[in-house]
């Protein structure tokens, strides 16, 4: 205890400031960076799945579909206009 009491100001701003808070503001900035880099990444992924096949590639796959349908539902007895 009474080391503290032979600190000067400046010593004690150096230990409170640079190596108490300092430090934690530092790890709690690097976490967030972190975190972010992880939530971008994953979008990244994830929009990257979802524009994979362009337009024109699910396009023709709709069309194809659709015709399937259509001769089901005729070979049903529906008719599609």
């Amino acid at each position: 205890m009474w080391q503290y009491k032979a600190l000067s100001v400046d010593e004690v701003k150096t230990l409170v400031v640079d190596d108490k808070w300092m430090a934690t503001f530092e790890m709690d900035v690097k976490t967030e960076m972190e975190r972010i880099s992880q939530r971008l990444t994953g979008r990244i992924k994830e929009l990257a799945e979802r524009y994979a096949m362009p337009l024109p590639s699910l396009t023709a796959e709709v069309e194809v579909l659709e015709e399937k349908v259509h001769a089901h539902l005729k070979n049903m007895g529906f008719v599609w206009k």
